[in-house]
């Protein structure tokens, strides 16, 4: 059996999700996998101290479509092909204003973090997937300028990869002018990530530029959501058959809980002016 919990329990769904997997039921849960990087550890520590009463250990999956969108798939293949990367960009110019359904969910406002923490989750989902390296430490700077949005609503950051390439993250959850990026660029070639629409559907457009100068576009329409419920389908089917079998690495409520340590040392930083901070390792 398996559960799966909707973004309206927010944040008592880490509470509810170890209810259910101690009752040996596997659970997807919705994104951000905790409000902070001390909940998801305490909670890890809970999931993995159950008693092994079952035949099987329950999932516990997070629903971070990103991960299993196409374009990022992909795209990852296409970074063995850039060379070293040089430099990473990733451009959120969100459109979180009264017209969106999420605008008004008050446990939403709750989050230390605001939207920054829930919106924000999904982007750094995309960046750890595509360039396949740890976020190392981050120098951040963020500002409450939209009044109607919860503090902060817009923050500028200056991130470092483990393998030592640097980047920047810029997001402003409320925008005139959507537009939502990530661009690495190598010493062979440049990988880019817009979302965007193409004959009407709404997707993302993939560009690959190689050393010779030639453009390669293609679109990849959403299907994330459809890819992580399959996965998560697939692991029940086969964990309920075997006791040993391992679930999608995509899923792991480990992989949500990191995207929530990057933003968490994000926030951190800015509340210390811009201090340089040690992303948490889980």
């Amino acid at each position: 059996m398996c559960w799966s919990f909707s973004q309206v329990v927010g944040n008592t769904q880490v509470e509810l999700s170890l209810k259910m997997l101690k009752a040996g039921k596997h659970v997807i849960q919705e994104k951000p996998a905790s409000e902070s990087t001390t909940e998801a550890e305490t909670a890890l520590s809970v999931y993995n101290s159950f008693p092994s009463q079952f035949p099987y250990k329950p999932i516990w999956a997070l629903a971070e479509n990103y991960r299993f969108e196409p374009a990022f798939v992909e795209s990852r293949k296409l970074m063995n092909d850039i060379g070293d990367m040089m430099n990473i960009q990733v451009i959120v110019e969100g459109s979180m204003n009264s017209s969106n359904p999420y605008f008004n969910s008050s446990w939403r406002r709750n989050f230390v973090g605001g939207f920054i923490l829930d919106m924000g989750v999904h982007f750094i989902a995309g960046l750890r997937m595509l360039v396949g390296s740890e976020i190392a430490t981050v120098s951040s700077i963020s500002r409450h300028v939209d009044k109607a949005l919860p503090p902060p609503d817009n923050i500028c950051s200056l991130f470092q990869l483990e393998n030592g390439c640097a980047g920047v993250f810029v997001f402003a959850v409320n925008s005139r002018s959507p537009k939502i990026l990530w661009r690495v660029d190598g010493t062979k070639g440049t990988v880019q990530i817009e979302r965007g629409i193409d004959s009407g559907k709404h997707g993302y457009q993939v560009l690959f530029s190689s050393e010779n100068a030639q453009c390669q576009k293609t679109f990849y329409p959403f299907c994330g959501v459809n890819e992580e419920l399959k996965a998560f389908v697939h692991d029940i089917l086969q964990a309920n058959k075997d006791g040993g079998h391992k679930a999608e690495p995509r899923s792991s409520y480990v992989e949500g809980a990191r995207d929530v340590a990057v933003l968490e040392a994000m926030l951190e930083s800015s509340a210390k002016q811009g201090a340089l901070v040690q992303v948490k390792k889980l």
